[in-house]
């Protein structure tokens, strides 16, 4: 608009000229008095004018601007594990809840946490949906990751083995898998020899061997003794003939199992883009939590599950995932992150020197619950 700047100046005098021409009258009485009558009038009609102009051009200016889209900010998403702790992001992705809040998402897969950290840290993704440790890890070693959301904030991992493996005692010696070192996977199945009473690494040999379908399959070919294995591959598990020596969930352990991580560099120049990531995803939970079917289709799509077949499986995820676990309000656990930094500080001495704030940033939750924009979706 900055071309019309000074369109009501020319439309007034226009017609204060018009006015004055035809107040004027024929040149054969060119009176005082009436010249100084038809000023008058024109102020006023000027007055007028100018009103009702600007009123034009406001309605006009209010029409490009309704009409005109606010440009859409591209960014990556990733989730780094095929399990059903990773299904906010798939939900928020699939019912466009990102496109809701702005946000031109290109959700990708990346296969463990160490590797996601890697590449939010090479800037070749913005936000992920991650294992914490992965990111308590990153933070220790000195790289810009921060936690802004905790989606499953304790163990919901099962430590499943072998038939013959019947007590704590028949595990020592033997080994159990892992995904990668430094994984939530990792740290998990530490917790879990720990809570038995032995010795990771000492007493209980630990193998990286990858995602949790390879790990299941070393056990078949009796590579591995055990694994830990989350909801809703228990089920399988089981009907293969595996059992449970730990539940996890039932340790009451704070962990930072699953989170929402970005860097602070990125913070700090996105402000927005992070506040509307973060709607996107609680508003993915207030939405799961209501729609049990649409949630299970989700998962089956992502996890490579059928939904007819695979209901049980499906079913145990939702009920034990989305209604036990997914907190309404996601925020970072910190006792949680605390956790894992002591875990890391018996490998690495500088993980004593940093504290749980030092990972997480709770503001852009804290934001959306003091706002009540979290309380409105329950409602």
């Amino acid at each position: 608009m900055k071309g019309n700047k000074h369109l009501p100046t020319v439309l007034v005098s226009l017609v204060i000229l018009s006015l004055v021409v035809s107040a004027c009258g024929p040149a054969a009485t060119p009176a005082p008095q009436v010249i100084k009558e038809t000023v008058v009038v024109t102020k006023e009609v000027e007055k007028v004018v100018t009103q009702e102009v600007e009123k034009v051009v406001t309605k006009e200016v209010e029409k490009v601007v309704i009409a005109t889209p606010v440009p859409m900010t591209k960014v990556n998403v990733c989730f780094s594990a095929a399990s059903g702790t990773m299904s906010p992001a798939w939900y928020a992705f699939e019912n466009d809840l990102f496109e809701k809040y702005n946000l031109d998402v290109n959700l990708v897969y990346i296969s463990s946490g160490s590797k996601a950290a890697s590449a939010m840290i090479a800037g070749q993704v913005e936000f992920c949906q991650i294992a914490g440790s992965a990111v308590v890890n990153a933070v220790v070693a000195g790289e810009d990751l921060v936690l802004i959301g905790g989606l499953f904030n304790t163990y919901v991992y099962q430590l499943m083995v072998t038939p013959d493996i019947k007590t704590a005692e028949d595990l020592k010696g033997k080994a159990v898998a892992i995904s990668k070192p430094g994984s939530s996977s990792d740290a998990a199945i530490r917790a879990a020899i720990e809570s038995l009473g032995l010795k990771p690494d000492d007493e209980v040999a630990i193998l990286a061997v990858g995602s949790q379908p390879e790990r299941v399959a070393a056990m078949e070919t009796g590579a591995v003794a055990g694994t830990v294995v989350s909801v809703p591959e228990t089920i399988e598990a089981k009907e293969q003939g595996y059992i449970t020596l730990v539940d996890m969930a039932e340790l009451g352990i704070p962990f930072q199992h699953t989170a929402l991580a970005t860097t602070r560099s990125y913070i700090e120049q996105n402000p927005e883009a992070v506040t509307n990531f973060t709607k996107a995803m609680v508003e993915a939970i207030a939405l799961m939590k209501e729609d049990k079917e649409g949630t299970m289709e989700v998962m089956a799509e992502y996890m490579l599950l059928d939904v007819e077949e695979d209901a049980p499986s499906l079913t145990e995820a939702y009920d034990v995932l989305i209604l036990g676990f997914l907190p309404k309000v996601p925020y970072p656990t910190l006792d949680g992150v605390q956790t894992l930094l002591t875990k890391r500080a018996k490998k690495d001495p500088k993980a004593a020197e940093v504290k749980p704030e030092d990972v997480t940033d709770l503001s852009f939750v804290k934001e959306l619950e003091d706002s009540g924009f979290i309380d409105a979706l329950y409602k």
